[in-house]
């Protein structure tokens, strides 16, 4: 048979159309291109502090590719193991780079997790483990720090204590946690370890201490009566006393100078002195209907209180006048702390702060990024300074109160705290319910 160029030609176009269709059959695939990143970091979020439960911060990871046109041939994927759960929650590609938005939720058994996250193009997950599946992966690791929570050191499990209202350590070992009902905590170990012991007298309330040394201080029990102690707590008398305000819970603070001394302050303005050991008191306060929750002295004529709304008084003549201090503030105050004369700060409601520096002639409002009531400030430098939080929260300041940390976040071990003692700068003490917890400061 003799081929013309016609029939030539009509062969070579069968060819050609044979070839398209076996390129085009199913399972056949194209020969895979890699696209591997020139570099990738974690521009923000990595080395994160943690809680158990709770999500990490926003990651955001950068990939760097060879060429611009890669992007739409790149994927990624990351590895977590046991160490939780990685989520990818958004990207977008900039200037030959893709940017990758992730938020990491850790495992509940891990104190230093490790999750990576890889690039690849051209293969699988699953493939990662197989001989031959992917050619070598570019990674970056991205790890954490879980925090410990708050602890329970004691809890009335057996009864005898209904509510633990107030804690007080008279040294660096001894401590007592006194409420409601019949028995009294006692530490001598500084904390590590807590005895309840017989109360002075059965299924009586203390409400509040106030110490004036190691050895003299008062608890006020029902309706405002009190009882000293000469021995830290371990005894008490019931002296000749006068309750300075009428009522159960009509105090809400006391300050002790001396035996004889004390201040006290509570509801619609009330502020009172005795010099007698409260045989008899002196009416000093206000005619206004805020309540006030702290009081402090920075020196034997210089007292400030706070409360309601904002407010915060003074006196400069020992609790003879009181002047209330400029304040642009509607928050409840809680508790007031000074670090000397001029240096203090008053905390409460919504994480609110206040701070001055020039003895309360001006006062200026700090952001804490706290959301629960502050209960307790405490420095122990001009610099170096804890608050807590009723919801556990703790923020630390290595700058004088200017700028502040959260070193624990809310509900973290505790929820209903009623009152905290930062004992020094290696731990904090609370009262939530009928137990007292602790929180490590040591953690980093």
């Amino acid at each position: 048979m003799t081929l013309t160029i016609k029939n030539l030609l009509f062969l070579l176009a069968l060819l050609i159309l044979s070839q398209a269709c076996k390129k085009n059959q199913p399972g056949k695939t194209s020969p895979t291109v890699f696209v591997q990143a020139k570099s990738i970091e974690v521009v923000s979020g990595n080395n994160q502090f943690g809680y158990t439960g709770h999500p990490l911060d926003t990651l955001l990871i950068k990939v760097t590719l060879n060429s611009a046109a890669d992007t739409s041939k790149y994927s990624y994927f990351t590895h977590t193991g046991n160490s939780g759960t990685f989520y990818i929650v958004g990207g977008y590609n900039s200037n030959g780079a893709v940017y990758v938005k992730a938020v990491w939720s850790p495992g509940p058994n891990d104190i230093t997790p490790v999750a990576t996250f890889y690039s690849y193009s051209g293969c699988t997950e699953q493939q990662l483990n197989q001989a031959g599946g992917c050619k070598t992966l570019d990674s970056v690791k991205i790890m954490a720090t879980i925090r410990k929570p708050w602890v329970s050191v004691y809890s009335a499990t057996n009864g005898g204590i209904d509510v633990l209202n107030d804690i007080h350590f008279t040294d660096a070992n001894n401590g007592l946690a006194m409420g409601e009902g019949a028995g009294i905590v006692r530490t001598a170990d500084g904390g590590k370890t807590w005895a309840m012991g017989p109360s002075y007298r059965p299924y009586e309330e203390v409400q509040l201490m106030a110490f004036s040394g190691p050895d003299t201080g008062l608890m006020i029990v029902t309706n405002n009566y009190a009882e000293f102690t000469y021995d830290g707590g371990k005894t008490a008398i019931q002296p000749s006393w006068t309750p300075p305000f009428v009522g159960d819970h009509s105090s809400s603070a006391y300050y002790m100078v001396s035996r004889n001394v004390i201040y006290t302050v509570g509801g619609h303005g009330q502020i009172a002195k005795t010099v007698d050991g409260g045989i008899t008191w002196i009416q000093t306060g206000f005619n206004f209907l805020n309540n006030f929750y702290g009081l402090t002295a920075t020196d034997s004529n210089t007292l400030y209180a706070c409360g309601d709304i904002g407010k915060i008084v003074k006196s400069t003549d020992a609790g003879k006048t009181w002047v209330q201090q400029p304040i642009e503030l509607n928050n409840y105050l809680n508790t007031v702390y000074f670090i000397d004369n001029n240096f203090g700060f008053a905390g409460g409601q919504y994480g609110a702060l206040v701070r001055t520096t020039d003895g309360g002639t001006n006062w200026s409002i700090i952001k804490t990024g706290l959301q629960f009531p502050v209960i307790t400030i405490r420095f122990f430098n001009s610099q170096h300074g804890f608050i807590v939080t009723g919801g556990g929260e703790i923020a630390e300041t290595k700058d004088g109160g200017l700028t502040w940390a959260r070193r624990n976040t809310d509900n973290y071990g505790v929820g209903d705290l009623r009152k905290a003692v930062i004992k020094d700068e290696t731990i904090i003490f609370g009262l939530q319910q009928s137990s007292i917890y602790t929180y490590d400061l040591t953690q980093k």
